[in-house]
Formats: structure tokens, C-alpha cells, sequence
């Protein structure tokens, strides 16, 4: 790309009337624009891989002209002006602080972006330096005369950006946080986003159509909601946006299961590790969640979800007993337990006309004769249930067989007219050879839900059953299977005559259908591992998929530091030589992902575990960094690797592989479970977990393990140590930071203050340092000279709600390196932190 700016707008001056670019003031016109197109493009020590727009910033901050991010101040008249000292050119907001999820830095150029991606940080250089380091860039220092301040507004990207001069001293401002979306790029070969979504529920109201489900990587537990929104009968889909009722992003982990929209807006319920979960939204295109720990209790089923007149009515069930909840507003729920005596739970309802409808199970006892004797046993059916008092009171309801129906009933809809569900139907006509069986289904209808009628027949050709069934005051919709396992659906305004309305693939696995206003049917529901929607491309759609992209591990080499971890859903790998920008190494193909790094005498070492239901040893070496090619470690899966004095060291589950040339591998097997591995002054150092309880072992070859001489505090398994000569930094899942000066014969708990969880470690020149995760949703960075006492490390970005945090730490010389994660809009991007390495002082 060409860099631009309102410069080159502007009329050029004739041949020789600018001056000589000596004379010229600082942060004039003429400067600016030798600095952006010329003097950038000859400053040789910029790396080569740098764009136009990174090498202007470079050039205007050598100069000592302030590159600002903020809102454009009016150009000054030409006239004099008192010379100012010049600015250390530090990046700076110059509007009010903005939200979180705001870039906080410059933009890199459009190019240097992905699709559809907020622009990032340009490649850590925006971070502020500290004075020292900025002034000892001689080589890039020009010889700019400094006069009086200057306005001027770049567009870059779509971001507007204040150049000035800036007068006095100032502080440098911490080094931030940034979203690294751009640094660290996927597989521009890939043909898959790496991300396993599902749409699990569909709903319709008028023309307005929400479709519910989740995105994540397969990992259960990291799954996120997500809601898709069409204003005009499911042709035209845009992604809503999910708002915690702080404002903040909502946690991983969550699961809509359940959707319907009334009078005042839309609702959703699901599951979540902490309980059930409400969405919220007045239109459906943005949802606030709320955690209701009062009406729903852990061990709940909530099986369905209507909207009534008044609210919303879900039902389910309970320790064996069926379960009614109302609200009137989304927010406040009511119970009410043991609804009759039998029923043991319910699974369906719908609303119509103030009356409720629902559909469930009930138990009862059945007598009969045996012989001389009387066995009495307890048998399960179906039946359907009335109220018309909003839930308090239920009566049951009878839906007759008719016109050649059979079984159970299938689905529970509000159609045209009052309620509606459907059964098999089944006729046999002819007799011996001429014998036929024709299957077809059957509609029942009720105005009030209290009398039922067979309303009319729908089928196929080789008709095989039904697969879904779904309704609104817009109409019917049924999904069935026909001749060679085609699936059609079916749609009716009245429910006597029905008309073919599309066709569903065979790899689709169908799990709602709705019927907007118009007729139109859309079905929901998974293919493969993407999410489906009848007739939309969802790759299409902004904001609907994303690509899955995950930096796990961070490691320093002799002038160049490197990155692990997956995208697309294969291994990844990138690396730099400064930590400001990234370049996406050449590596095999190879499904999975990779979690740890480490650099020692023969080169790189990267492991980590392939995909599928049986995990095996993935594992690659480079020379360079760069250049990847497969290592044949025997066997796996693979979490952590290290280099020490004897070789390089890879520990997964009970086995521990040891190499010094990476090309034979030697196996020590370990009672217990280990997870993460670090070179120390007597060899090594494993930790991990066995029977349930931390463990520690250290080898003085990475052949013999022995466990450590005192076992560490606390219960779950650690899962990273980092160590300094034989002092000891341990952690695990909780909040506890574990510290051995000794080689693991004595530990003390030493956790940072406001720490809840220690989410990266590392062992720096100075000390330690570590990242952790704070309440509510924040994170932090704090500094150790020995493990015992911390202090905060300056780090913008993480505090308050942010949603952020550091999971890989390494130390590259005096300069240190973090990589983790921020969730934007349900989406997850990688983070880059650049800093100096703390001092070595005591709080």
C-alpha cells in the first residue's frame, strides 16, 4: 500500500519553493511529509518487514514530533512560535479513557490487518519506551529544527490521529496491553475456522427471527453464546451483541438452550457451571445475561420456554418432580414445585390466549394378574396438562387418535389459532400380496387447549417420519424425512394444506424450526462442526464466525523469541526478533495444537498433542525459529517442554521424554500426572498432581525423578513452575503462588495481594514475575526479586472489567514478553505485552 496523509491532498509546492528540509520548522508540512515518504523509507535499521505507516511513526518519533491518538486539533497559523523542548513522542490518548475494548494504541496500515479485525497496535511499536531507550536511538535521530507546536489529523484505517509537537517533559505512560489479532496471523491456506459452533435453539415473532447457540474450540467448559438476529423472516441475519449486566463480557461456558420473544421483548435460558442463566433484549439484537441463583437451583431441568400475555413461563423438572418458573419482567422468577401428584416432569409448552399448555411425564401403578397372584408395578406416559391461571393450577387433557394416528405426541406449538402438535400416522390397505403401508403424520389442533382435534395430514414420498415441528401465529413448519433419507420441510397456514418449502442436507443435524411472518421456515442446527441455518451462508454473515487463533506459550532464543500455540484448528507457530513484530513461521500440517517451546544447544523444540477423540505426541524443531519441520517423539500427548544442562526435556501425563540431540528420545515413566517442566540449578523441576494432590519432582538429568522433599500445600494439581537457580515458584488452578528457596525441601504460600488465580510464571535476570487474574474480570502483572514479596508491575490495559489476561510470560535480556487474551463481542484475540524487565528491589 501507499502511505497517505492530508499532505499529499493538499496542492504541491512549485519546484524549489521549500526550503531545505534543516530550515524547515518542526512538524511543518513540508517536514511531515519528508519524514512519512522519504526520510521512512531510508532509515536502515527499521526492520524490512515494517509498513509504510509503521516506518512513518518511526521516522516523526525519531524527529521528536508527537504522534497522538486522539480528537484532531485545528493547524495553526505559520506564524512564530516559542520553541518548545522536544517530546519523547510517546503515543497518547488525548480524548477521555475509552472502553476496554478499544484499541488503546495506533492502528497499523489496512494491509497490515486482517478482515473484519479492529486494527492493532503497529506491530508493540506504539508501545511508550522508556526515556533511556528512547534516546539511545541515535541512528534514527534527525536533524529537525524544533519551533513552536503544530496540528495536524492523518487518516489511517478508518482511525483519526493527532500529530503535535508537544512542549515540557512528560512522564512515560506504562507499557499497554494490545490486541495482537494482526501480529499473530492465522493460515491464510486453511479451509477451516479451526471453531466448533452450533445454532441449538430458533425462535420467530413477526418477521424478526433469533437463532441461539454457542462457538468455542471443543473444549468443554470454553464454549460461548451466540445470537444471531434477522429483521426480515430470516433472509437477512446480522450478529447480536451479549452484554454481561455489568456492562462486561459474559464468561465462557454458557449455553442457550431455550429462546421465545412476547410482548415486551426477547428471553433465553441456559446452562452455565454456575447455574441457569437469563438473557434479556427488547429487540433481539442486543442481550444482557443475568445469573438467577434464586428460583433455578443447581440439580434443575428447565426442559422449555413460552412467552405469555404477562411474561414468560419455562417448565422442567427436579428431583423427580415436575417444575413451573413465571416472571413478568425476565429478571425476577417464581417457582412453583409439585405441580400434581405423578407428574414427574415436563419437556414442552406453549401460550395462547392466556392459556398454558404444557406436555410431560407422569407415573403411575398398574395392577394386574399373574397367574393366582396380583403384581402391582409403576409404569411411565406422556400426557399434556392445561392452565389458565398462569401455571399455579394444571388439569389434565386428552389429545385423541385419529384419522390413523399412533403414538405419542410431537412437539407443542401456538400456531394459527390456538395450539397445535402432531403424531405418526400409519394406514394399511390390500390384503396378503397386495398389502400396503402408507405412513404420513397428523395434525392436531385445539382453540383453547382444552379439546383437541385431528386437523389434517401431511407427507412425502417415502415418508419416514418427523424430524421437527414449529409453529407461530405466521403459520406451521414441519421438518420430515421422505424416500433415500431426504429431508423436506413442510410449512401450512392453516394446517390443512401443506406445501413443500426447501430441503435439508443429510449431514445436517437439525435442532429448532421457526415460522416468521410471510410463512418463511427456517431450520437451525449444526453440519459438521459449523453452524447451520436453512438457506444463509453464515461465513457471510460479520461477526456470525470466527477463526480460531490461540498463543499458549512464549520462549526467548539468541536474538529472536517464539510463539506456540494453534489456528484454524492446526499447530502454529510465530516469531520475532525484537517482540514487536511477528512473522508466521513455515510448519507442517499438522492438526492440533501446540503448548509449550523451548530453545537449547540443538535448536527449538515445540510440543503439544494432535486432534481427535485420541490425542497423540505432536512435536516439531527448527534451527532458525522459523522454519518448522515434525520431531518423532514416540508417543503422547505432550504439555510442557524444557532445555537444561543435560537436553531437552518433554513431560506429558505419567511419562517423561528426554533428548540431547532431538533425534533419540529416552522414556522415564513417573507415578502421577505431569504437567509443566523447568530447567533449575540442580537439573529440573516437574510439577503436576497425583491422587488428587499437588506433586513436585525434580531430576538432576531428566532420566531419574524423584519426588521433591517436602510435598507442597494445598489440593488440585499444580500446572506451572517456573525456577531461578533452586528457588521455586509453583501454582495451580487456585489463587495459591507456591515458593521453595531451597529445591522444593520447604514451600511457603506467597500469593500476590487481589490475586485469584496465577495465569502465566516466569524466572527473569532480576527475580520472578508473574501474571495473574483479579476480581472482577481483571488482571495483573507483579515483580519479585525472590518469590517471598511482590509488586505491581505497571501494565495498561488489564484493570477492571476487562476480560483480559496474560497466560505465557518470558523474559528475552532486560525486556519482557507476555502473551494471553481478550474477549471483544464474544470473540477472542490474542494479546501482546512489551515491556522492561522490573528492577530487582523489594517492595
Amino acid at each position: 500500500m501507499t502511505a497517505r496523509t492530508p499532505e499529499r491532498d493538499g496542492a504541491p509546492s512549485p519546484a524549489g519553493a521549500e526550503p531545505p528540509a534543516d530550515d524547515r520548522p518542526a512538524g511543518s508540512r513540508a517536514v511531515r511529509r519528508r519524514l512519512t515518504f522519504g526520510v521512512a523509507a531510508d532509515l536502515a535499521d527499521l526492520p524490512a518487514a515494517l509498513s509504510p505507516w509503521q516506518r512513518a511513526y518511526e521516522a516523526w518519533r525519531a524527529a521528536g514530533i508527537r504522534w497522538g491518538h486522539g480528537a484532531p486539533p485545528r493547524e495553526r497559523a505559520a506564524a512564530p512560535q516559542p520553541e518548545a523542548p522536544a517530546s519523547l513522542n510517546a503515543i497518547r490518548a488525548d480524548a477521555p479513557p475509552a472502553p476496554e475494548d478499544a484499541d488503546p494504541e495506533p492502528a497499523v496500515a489496512p494491509s497490515e490487518t486482517e478482515k473484519g479485525e479492529k486494527p492493532d497496535a503497529a506491530a508493540g511499536k506504539a508501545q511508550a519506551e522508556p526515556p533511556a531507550r528512547a534516546r539511545s536511538r541515535g541512528s534514527r535521530r534527525l536533524r529537525v529544527a524544533v519551533a513552536g507546536t503544530a496540528g495536524l489529523v492523518v487518516v489511517a484505517g478508518g482511525v483519526l490521529f493527532a500529530l503535535d509537537q508537544g512542549g515540557g517533559s512528560e512522564k512515560p505512560r506504562p507499557p499497554a496491553v494490545v490486541p495482537a489479532g494482526a501480529l499473530f496471523a492465522t493460515d491464510p491456506a486453511a479451509t477451516t475456522d479451526g471453531l466448533v459452533q452450533d445454532l441449538g435453539v430458533i425462535a420467530a415473532s413477526g418477521r424478526k427471527v433469533v437463532a441461539a447457540g454457542t462457538e468455542g474450540d471443543g473444549t468443554p467448559g470454553q464454549e460461548r453464546a451466540r445470537f444471531l438476529v434477522s429483521a426480515d423472516g430470516g433472509h437477512a441475519w446480522k450478529a447480536a451483541k451479549v452484554r454481561g449486566a455489568d456492562g462486561a463480557e459474559p464468561p465462557a461456558g454458557e449455553l442457550p438452550r431455550l429462546i421465545a420473544a412476547g410482548p415486551g421483548g426477547w428471553a433465553a435460558l441456559g446452562r452455565s457451571p454456575a447455574g441457569t442463566v437469563v438473557w434479556l433484549s427488547k429487540g433481539g439484537a442486543l442481550w444482557t445475561r443475568h445469573l438467577d441463583t434464586s428460583a433455578f437451583k443447581p440439580d434443575d431441568q428447565v426442559n422449555a420456554l413460552a412467552a405469555t400475555a404477562h411474561g414468560f413461563v419455562a417448565v422442567g423438572s427436579a428431583s423427580g418432580r415436575a417444575v413451573v418458573w413465571s416472571t413478568a419482567d425476565g429478571r425476577a422468577w417464581q417457582r412453583v414445585d409439585g405441580l400434581q401428584a405423578g407428574i414427574t416432569g415436563l419437556d414442552r409448552v406453549a401460550a395462547s390466549g392466556g392459556v398454558l399448555v404444557t406436555h410431560g411425564t407422569f407415573s403411575r401403578k398398574v395392577t394386574r394378574k399373574k397367574g393366582k397372584k396380583k403384581v402391582t408395578r409403576t409404569v411411565r406416559s406422556d400426557g399434556l396438562w392445561r392452565s389458565a391461571d398462569g401455571g399455579r393450577t394444571w388439569t389434565a387433557v386428552a389429545v385423541p387418535q385419529a384419522q390413523g394416528s399412533q403414538g405419542a405426541t410431537i412437539g407443542l406449538v401456538a400456531g394459527p389459532g390456538g395450539f397445535a402438535t402432531v403424531r405418526e400416522g400409519r394406514r394399511t390397505t390390500g390384503r396378503k400380496k397386495h398389502r400396503r403401508t402408507t405412513r404420513f403424520g397428523v395434525l392436531f389442533t385445539s382453540p383453547d387447549g382444552r379439546k383437541w382435534q385431528a386437523a389434517g395430514r401431511f407427507s412425502v414420498p417415502g415418508y419416514a417420519g418427523v424430524e421437527r415441528f414449529g409453529g407461530s401465529a405466521a403459520g406451521l413448519g414441519v421438518l420430515v424425512e421422505g424416500a433415500k433419507g431426504q429431508r423436506t420441510v413442510l410449512r401450512s397456514d392453516d394446517g390443512r394444506t401443506w406445501r413443500p418449502s426447501g430441503t435439508v442436507a443429510a449431514p445436517v443435524r437439525s435442532s429448532g424450526l421457526a415460522v416468521a411472518a410471510g410463512g418463511a421456515v427456517t431450520v437451525a442446527g449444526r453440519q459438521g462442526g459449523d453452524a447451520y441455518l436453512s438457506g444463509v451462508n453464515l461465513a457471510a454473515v460479520p461477526g456470525a464466525v470466527h477463526t480460531e487463533r490461540s498463543v499458549r506459550s512464549l520462549a526467548a532464543g539468541p536474538g529472536r523469541a517464539v510463539a506456540v500455540g494453534s489456528t484454524n484448528g492446526g499447530a502454529a507457530v510465530w516469531s520475532s526478533p525484537d517482540g514487536r513484530g511477528w512473522t508466521r513461521g513455515r510448519v507442517p500440517s499438522a492438526p492440533g495444537r501446540l503448548l509449550d517451546v523451548a530453545f537449547g544447544g540443538q535448536g527449538w523444540l515445540a510440543v503439544g498433542r494432535t486432534a481427535g477423540a485420541r490425542p497423540g505426541a505432536l512435536a516439531m524443531t527448527s534451527r532458525d525459529g522459523t522454519v518448522w519441520e515434525p520431531a518423532k517423539v514416540p508417543a503422547g500427548p505432550l504439555s510442557a517442554v524444557a532445555s537444561g544442562s543435560t537436553g531437552y526435556v518433554a513431560v506429558g501425563g505419567g511419562t517423561v521424554w528426554r533428548s540431547a540431540d532431538l533425534k533419540t528420545w529416552q522414556r522415564a515413566a513417573v507415578a502421577g500426572n505431569l504437567i509443566d517442566v523447568a530447567p533449575a540449578g540442580s537439573g529440573y523441576v516437574a510439577v503436576g498432581g497425583r491422587d488428587g494432590k499437588p506433586a513436585v519432582w525434580t531430576s538432576p538429568d531428566g532420566a531419574k525423578w524423584t519426588p521433591a522433599p517436602a510435598a507442597p500445600p494445598g489440593t488440585g494439581p499444580l500446572t506451572q513452575v517456573a525456577a531461578r537457580g533452586n528457588a521455586l515458584l509453583a501454582a495451580g488452578a487456585g489463587a495459591s503462588l507456591l515458593v521453595s528457596p531451597d529445591a522444593g525441601r520447604t514451600w511457603v504460600q506467597r500469593t500476590p495481594p487481589g490475586a485469584r488465580q496465577v495465569t502465566a510464571a516466569t524466572a527473569t535476570p532480576r527475580g520472578f514475575v508473574v501474571a495473574v487474574a483479579t476480581a472482577p474480570g481483571g488482571a495483573a502483572v507483579f515483580g519479585s526479586p525472590d518469590g517471598n514479596a511482590w509488586r505491581r508491575v505497571p501494565a495498561r490495559g488489564l484493570g477492571g472489567r476487562t476480560g483480559r489476561s496474560l497466560t505465557a510470560l518470558t523474559s528475552a535480556g532486560k525486556t519482557l514478553l507476555a502473551t494471553g487474551s481478550g474477549v471483544r463481542d464474544g470473540a477472542e484475540t490474542p494479546l501482546l505485552w512489551r515491556a522492561p524487565a522490573p528492577e530487582a528491589a523489594t517492595p
